[in-house]
């Protein structure tokens, strides 16, 4: 059965697997977000054992899912949205999506955007409109019947 699963490791980076394949990516601006430092605040207070870092970057990843949920739910036929997961100085690395009517193909790549350029309350405008995607080597696609991502999007929320 395909799956999805996005988590933090302790070593402040993500890891995102796609069924069969995955990759790992710095999260350190995940920490960041002006909603990360604003729930830390408040998760804090829940967890008093955890670190603050670990909170806020568990925060962003939330803040990251809700967008990626977001950015799929408005997804029309033929349309393609890039979801952004590595946010490196130099460049980012994304999930391209592409539906074609109930499935979406997916691929790892990357772009040349900065990470810290990256806006996690509404990345809407660069995942429509990426330019320079790359998609990783060697080339490997996968075919998901859409609800089914929507529903492991929705799962990886949770945790």
């Amino acid at each position: 059965m395909w799956k999805l699963t996005v988590a933090a490791n302790p070593h402040n980076q993500i890891e995102v697997c796609l069924g069969a394949e995955s990759r790992v990516g710095e999260c350190y601006y995940l920490g960041l977000s002006d909603t990360a430092r604003t729930d830390t605040e408040s998760i804090s207070a829940e967890n008093p054992g955890t670190l603050c870092g670990e909170i806020a970057v568990q925060s962003g990843l939330q803040q990251l899912l809700r967008g990626w949920l977001q950015q799929l739910l408005r997804l029309s036929d033929g349309g393609q949205v890039f979801l952004p997961f590595d946010f490196s100085d130099e460049y980012t690395r994304w999930v391209s999506v592409r539906r074609e009517g109930t499935e979406v193909e997916l691929v790892f790549g990357w772009a040349p955007v900065e990470g810290w350029a990256i806006c996690l309350q509404d990345f809407s405008d660069v995942a429509y409109g990426l330019t320079g995607f790359s998609p990783d080597e060697p080339f490997f696609s996968q075919r998901v019947y859409l609800p089914r991502l929507i529903c492991e999007v929705r799962r990886a929320m949770i945790g």
